[in-house]
């Protein structure tokens, strides 16, 4: 597709995609013109495309690379199709981290093995419209003429075959290597700065379980048909839209391992963006580096109104129940808040030992003996009945997990509203 008609078709979906979200009350979408790919694609053919084009594309001396598993290429494979597995490309896991690159020695046997020269055209297939890891794992080697099949094998119109292709092995030298790859401390430079955005490729779930600070949800998953083809590009550009994705803006890619990661940067290199980086160590590496932070999709909750736990665990107790222990001296109510909450109004009795204060410069957790020195200083000790008091249940549940690793067996709740709070300057009744 040549450079002005895909930049109009950007701006023609994009428009599209506007009116759609208005339809549904969300932002519309800035419209602007996307930066292209490299040129140095056909000119006539999208990086994901259908089986006419790979057939013309294949006349013409193209590879085709089936890039499934052995054991899925026996069964039956595309007449011509070599079988290079995504996986012989990448390291299942290095040091924590999946889906790594390979290295450069393995790159050149597989790729030489192959038959492959940086002059060919590269098509690949697998059983759907975005073989994320094998299309960036080639991308990465510096082939610039890389095109996928729309739909994977499941799509293709023809009988297969179980013949085995032989080619002649070529020499094949890794010089032209394009990393597309981002560092953590890249990554970390982009939260916060309004002209990137950072997407997440993983599933909702995953991305409520914790994400990087700022990041958008955008699921691999959610780009693909039922039939495993891509999704028109006016729904795209929607979905795009939703996480804030557009024209003007760096577009940071990063998922659980890499492989939903390397989805989504096919996709939007296909729909014509390319300021698009990978964060490949994805939060594999983001998440064990406690100074790297982390987001929590899930809404703040509170335990107010929940029912009783049974005798062995926590009661929530309701202010009555809380005054009623105040000349208790078995009793110590810990208000968990910030100081300055703690200043502005607090129940009276209660000691102030801020959850924040549990956790080291680097957010990690206490060791065992400071943890238990602060809590002695406040006063808090594990002889004692505790209750804890403040707002928002992720606090509550962090400062619960600390004691009971500490050993407090006794441990209670009050997250409810309380008359006759004060402070060192007045009390209100």
């Amino acid at each position: 597709m040549a450079q002005s008609r895909k930049t109009s078709l950007i701006t023609s979906a994009f428009a599209a995609a506007s009116l759609h979200a208005l339809a549904l009350g969300a932002a519309p979408i800035a419209l602007g013109l996307a930066t292209l790919p490299s040129q140095a694609q056909s000119e006539s053919v999208s990086i994901i495309t259908g089986q006419p084009e790979f057939e013309r594309l294949i006349k013409e001396g193209a590879k085709l690379i089936d890039v499934r598993s052995p054991a899925a290429y026996a069964e039956g494979h595309v007449d011509g199709a070599i079988n290079l597995p995504w996986q012989a490309l990448n390291v299942s896991e290095a040091d924590g981290i999946r889906n790594e690159f390979a290295s450069n020695a393995t790159f050149e046997e597989l790729l030489g093995k192959a038959g492959l020269s940086y002059d060919d055209t590269i098509l690949i297939y697998d059983t759907t419209a975005l073989p994320g890891r094998a299309y960036v794992a080639f991308v990465y080697a510096g082939f610039d003429k890389v095109h996928v099949l729309d739909g994977g094998v499941g799509a293709w119109q023809g009988e297969l075959t179980t013949n085995p292709v032989e080619v002649a092995a070529t020499t094949f030298t890794l010089d032209r290597k394009n990393d597309i790859r981002v560092s953590k401390d890249y990554v970390a430079g982009k939260v916060g700065d309004d002209t990137a955005v950072i997407i997440d490729g993983r599933n909702g779930d995953a991305y409520a379980d914790g994400h990087i600070p700022g990041a958008q949800t955008l699921p691999a998953s959610s780009l693909l048909t039922p039939a495993a083809t891509l999704q028109s590009e006016p729904v795209l550009l929607a979905l795009l839209n939703t996480a804030g994705v557009s024209p003007d803006r760096e577009v940071v890619s990063y998922c659980g391992s890499g492989v939903a990661a390397a989805n989504n940067y096919l996709a939007l290199r296909n729909l014509g963006y390319q300021n698009v980086v990978l964060y490949d160590a994805s939060w594999d590496e983001w998440s064990r580096d406690p100074r790297s932070g982390q987001q929590l999709a899930l809404a703040n909750y509170t335990f107010e109104g929940t029912a009783t736990a049974p005798a062995s665990g926590p009661q929530f107790l309701d202010e009555a129940a809380v005054k009623a222990l105040a000349n208790d001296p078995g009793v110590v109510v810990l208000d968990v808040r910030s100081p300055s909450d703690y200043a502005a109004g607090h129940i009276p009795g209660s000691v102030s030992l801020f959850w924040d204060q549990t956790l080291d410069a680097d957010r990690v957790l206490l060791p065992v003996e400071e943890l238990q020195k602060l809590y002695a200083d406040a006063g808090v000790t594990p002889d004692k009945r505790v209750v804890l008091f403040t707002r928002g249940g992720q606090q509550l549940s962090h400062s619960y997990t600390v004691l009971s690793i500490l050993g407090f067996s006794d441990v209670d709740f009050f997250t409810g509203k309380f008359e006759g709070w004060e402070n060192g300057a007045f009390k209100r009744t």
